[in-house]
């Protein structure tokens, strides 16, 4: 009897369900079908072994899932979207609520929630609501309009792509606009208090605030302290708009990101500022190195003077020194450099003279970005312009003058704003000594390199030719004296990339450097000889004579080859010995008190003797008088 019992009130419990479906009582039907599934997980024993068992659950899962068919379909009808036919630059979309039947669409959804389905679909829905109503109305400029049909409600957007964002007040309506439909014709109660917007807020808010922050709210944050107090207005209609969309059940009431992005808004602020200000300096960077301006000399801006009282000056008059410096110490002498490097530094002026009329926050964060700059330069150029720092002379010498112009203003660059910072800032060590050595060096370094590149091109140059196996075949080649002159030339093209460029003493000294190494490389082939016929040593002397000739022409002084070049009167000594007759050796000599005694030692005259003359008494002479 018990099992009769059971199987009628399955069979009610079915009939009962289809009934509340027919009737539209839809939350009805979905619970008397989990109680039917009850009823069912009752049966026990014997009861499991009935092929009626089988056959109710296959029932009872068939009536479930036509349920929620039908739920879904009741969905699609009452719900629906459509896209017009988009035109060049324009979208159109249509949200169509069907309002004929309210209290079925709410059954609809209570049902579908009590099924633990109604999320899936809720989802879906509320990413075309961000999809097509909210992102649109956020990033473009947009028409909304709202309208009734018979049985429907129908809003329309209609966004223009080429048009420019709007601005944010008409943003906050259109968005209201929108929450404000919905709220309206889909608010449903689906749980205990558990509206429909409350379950939509919990499945997308999250991604609409943060889609809103960053198109909407990010823009409306000044972009200079001067325009902070008008921030208030958007401040207290942020404000306004949150507390809408938590009255509407939208957000809840611990969702604070709209209002904590508008209320920090010197965080902000200092946040866009900066990284404005670093894209700013990037794309400074980027620029062509060889766009150029003259320079110099720089002395600081204003005299650095020390406090001292009347006790400290009578305790230091003993020590000042008798030698006062020269008016030209402490000058950036005169060069060009890329006006890229100025603009640079006009920009950092510009971040620090908004950091003296910010507030703490904002002047803590202004000053670290000016720091951050060069820090950047260091990293971005020598990046960025990798290829011509490698190859082109005239772009190598501007980046070595770029950074010794930036580190030479930054020596006082804190200094001049010391006393202008706020107190947050003057209680610190705010300088920027500390990134001087680091721009120093890489601008060297990158010259450096250069250079050494430079120097080996004109040892390889000379190695190449005849002069590398002068003591195997003492016959001079024409090579030997066309490599001297590509070497010459090499360093006339680099003069005129440099010499107007560079600091005279820096360019005076890069030449000197390089001529140095040529000079030095045909003193040591030339020494080493152990023979040098009559007419080789001819042909070196008229060879060499074109160095001679032209290696001063390098310079602005003609004298200053002597200063700059190490090895230069060595090498005219050693031309001078090429064509000299041992008499006149000697006498050069005089004792290891004449200018060949200053350049050569006893050893080297001694081997360039033996390799010139042949073994005579007089030749003996005199190399006994070379001690």
């Amino acid at each position: 009897m018990q099992l009769v019992h059971q199987l009628v009130d399955i069979d009610t419990a079915m009939k009962a369900a289809k009934q509340a479906q027919e009737k539209g009582c839809y939350l009805d039907a979905a619970m008397k079908l989990r109680s039917l599934g009850s009823l069912l997980e009752q049966c026990s024993g014997a009861e499991l072994q009935l092929e009626i068992y089988e056959t109710l659950i296959s029932k009872k899962t068939l009536l479930e899932e036509h349920f929620v068919y039908d739920m879904k379909d009741i969905w699609k009808s009452s719900l629906k979207w459509e896209e017009a036919g988009p035109e060049k630059n324009v979208k159109k979309v249509i949200l169509k609520v069907a309002t004929g039947n309210i209290m079925q669409m709410e059954q609809m959804m209570q049902a579908l929630n009590y099924f633990e389905h109604l999320d899936f679909y809720l989802r879906k829905f509320g990413n075309k609501v961000l999809k097509y109503l909210l992102e649109p109305v956020i990033t473009m400029k947009s028409t909304v309009e709202i309208h009734e049909e018979t049985n429907l409600t129908i809003i329309e957007i209609e966004s223009y792509a080429a048009s420019p964002k709007p601005h944010y007040t008409v943003i906050f309506s259109i968005i209201i606009d929108v929450f404000d439909f919905l709220y309206s014709h889909l608010n449903f109660a689906i749980e205990e208090d558990v509206t429909l917007m409350n379950r939509l807020g919990e499945i997308i808010s999250e991604e609409f605030c943060e889609f809103f922050i960053k198109n909407c709210l990010s823009d409306t944050i000044p972009s200079h302290s001067n325009d902070l107090e008008a921030y208030k207005v958007i401040a207290k209609a942020t404000e306004d708009f949150q507390d809408h969309l938590v009255e509407i059940g939208f957000l809840g009431t611990s969702n604070q990101s709209i209002l904590e992005y508008a209320r920090n808004v010197d965080v902000m602020f200092a946040n866009k500022i900066c990284r404005k200000l670093l894209g700013r300096a990037r794309d400074i960077m980027k620029k062509n190195l060889h766009d150029m301006m003259e320079v110099g000399p720089i002395s600081p801006s204003r005299h650095l003077e020390i406090e001292e009282t009347m006790e400290d000056i009578k305790h230091f008059d003993t020590l000042k020194p008798e030698i006062k410096l020269s008016d030209n110490t402490f000058q950036f002498p005169k060069c060009q450099i890329s006006k890229s490097a100025h603009e640079l530094l006009l920009l950092v002026y510009e971040v620090l003279d908004e950091a003296v009329q910010s507030n703490d926050f904002c002047s803590v964060r202004l000053f670290c970005t000016a720091r951050n700059i060069f820090e950047l330069y260091s990293a971005v150029v020598p990046t960025h312009h990798k290829m011509f720092l490698e190859t082109i002379p005239q772009q190598v010498a501007l980046f070595h003058n770029n950074c010794m112009y930036l580190a030479h203003r930054l020596v006082t660059l804190g200094h001049e704003y010391s006393s202008r910072f706020p107190t947050v800032l003057r209680s610190h060590t705010s300088t920027f000594i500390d990134q001087v050595t680091v721009l120093r060096e890489l601008g060297i370094s990158v010259f450096l390199k250069f250079m050494q590149g430079q120097r080996k091109q004109i040892l390889d140059i000379l190695r190449d030719s005849g002069l590398a196996t002068l003591g195997e075949d003492p016959k001079i080649t024409p090579s030997i004296e066309k490599a001297v002159r590509q070497c010459l030339r090499q360093m006339e093209l680099l003069q005129t990339v440099w010499e107007n460029v560079l600091p005279a003493n820096v360019y005076c000294k890069a030449v000197g450097c390089l001529l140095n190494a040529l000079v030095e490389e045909l003193i040591i082939r030339v020494t080493t000889v152990e023979d040098v016929p009559a007419t080789t040593a001819v042909h070196l002397v008229t060879v060499f004579s074109v160095v001679i000739n032209r290696a001063p022409h390098l310079f602005q002084e003609h004298g200053e080859v002597h200063r700059f070049v190490k090895r230069w009167q060595k090498f005219r000594e050693l031309v001078l010995i090429l064509g000299a007759s041992l008499r006149d050796i000697d006498d050069r000599w005089a004792d290891s008190k004449g200018p060949l005694a200053q350049e050569f030692t006893p050893e080297e005259v001694k081997q360039l003797i033996r390799a010139l003359f042949q073994n005579t008494k007089r030749r003996s002479a005199v190399l006994a008088r070379i001690k």
